[in-house]
């Protein structure tokens, strides 16, 4: 009887363990499924995200420039777009709240209007309604006199009673006497023989702290600089493009103070020429470093600032990036192998832009 007990305990004992054992690896079983679905699920967003861009970020700075104009066939990256779209979204609610804020500033300012009933009221509002009004005149007076000192003087040079002057479309033979200095963006110009007539004055790598100093113009197999070169020749149309071998180096405002020499330099030698200043090209996606300085956040900027030194008079701002530039502002993978630099049948569109965005002086 005893032994019977015994056996049925184990007997027992034992279908426990084997159902707890069972449960234990159903549970296990499931956990490693879902483990595995949320490792698959990362990877595949990881993709979308371009997290494999098997593109290199390049490393453009003062002492490592290397905006070769051979274009690499790798692949261009277009991806990032899903972040861009969001700061948009962002931007967007930004704005919504604030016509939600204005309009309960609105529905504020109507409870508080003083009753027309109350003679005390009318005399305060009759006396605000003066004050403002005597606010407002002096403001305006204020305005009229900042207009008055804020009035353009003479710029880059140049006289600044000259008239505001507007884009036309002039043909081919108008670059006959046109100077286009810059990069390898320029070089890539200068081999798409678009524009054979026009002289050019840019090396591949050359950044703007360097263009007006270093050796870079062959006169008769001299090299001389730019600054030189200009001083011994005469132009009626100058193109500039410089800045991004720079974008690691200083900051805004020294980008900015780059740009005002090398216009310092053109228009004390070609006083009587037309001076273009051209954006820079954006780079793709997958060259970026969106945490660093390398991007066309960063880009962006310096191309802004390079644009207050237009006075659409002598000198004027030509927004090229816009020509190649995706709808978040990328180097579209349609017109780059490397995510730099532009195909040579896609300078067509450049020159175009340019056709179509001249100054023809009376």
């Amino acid at each position: 009887m005893k032994q019977m007990k015994i056996i049925k305990r184990l007997a027992a004992g034992i279908v426990g363990s084997i159902a707890l054992t069972s449960f234990i690896l159903s549970a296990l079983d499931a956990y490693l499924a879902r483990q595995a679905a949320s490792n698959q699920a990362t990877q595949q967003y990881a993709d979308a995200a371009g997290q494999d861009d098997p593109e290199e970020h390049l490393s453009i700075g003062s002492s490592e420039r290397h905006m070769l104009y051979q274009p690499s066939s790798s692949q261009s990256d277009q991806t990032g777009n899903s972040l861009s779209q969001g700061d948009a979204n962002a931007s967007g609610s930004s704005h919504a709240s604030g016509v939600t804020n204005a309009s309960d500033n609105q529905l504020q300012a109507n409870s508080l209007k003083p009753s027309d009933s109350n003679p005390q009221s009318k005399a305060e509002t009759q006396a605000d309604k003066q004050n403002s009004s005597d606010s407002t005149k002096q403001a305006d007076k204020q305005k009229n006199t900042k207009k008055q000192t804020d009035k353009p003087s003479s710029k880059n040079g140049h006289a600044s009673d000259k008239k505001t002057l507007s884009f036309q479309t002039v043909t081919e033979d108008y670059f006959s006497d046109a100077l286009f200095i810059g990069d390898s963006r320029t070089i890539g110009m200068q081999q798409s023989q678009l524009l054979p007539a026009s002289c050019y004055y840019a090396k591949t790598g050359i950044g703007i702290g360097d263009i007006l100093s270093e050796r870079i113009v062959n006169e008769g197999g001299y090299m001389t600089s730019v600054a030189d070169a200009l001083s011994r020749h005469s132009f009626g149309k100058v193109y500039i493009m410089i800045g991004i071998n720079d974008i690691s180096r200083g900051d805004v405002d020294w980008f900015l103070e780059q740009y005002q020499k090398i216009l310092d330099t053109v228009t004390r030698t070609q006083p009587n020429a037309i001076v273009y200043i051209q954006a820079n090209i954006p780079m793709s996606y997958g060259k970026q470093d969106l945490n660093g300085t390398l991007n066309n956040r960063n880009l962006a900027l310096r191309n802004e600032a390079s644009s207050t030194l237009a006075d659409s008079k002598t000198v004027f701002y030509l927004d090229i990036s816009q020509v190649y530039a995706d709808a978040y502002g990328n180097l579209a993978s349609l017109y780059t192998r490397d995510g730099l630099h532009v195909k040579p049948d896609h300078y067509a569109l450049w020159v175009d832009y340019l056709l179509h965005h001249a100054i023809v002086c009376d």
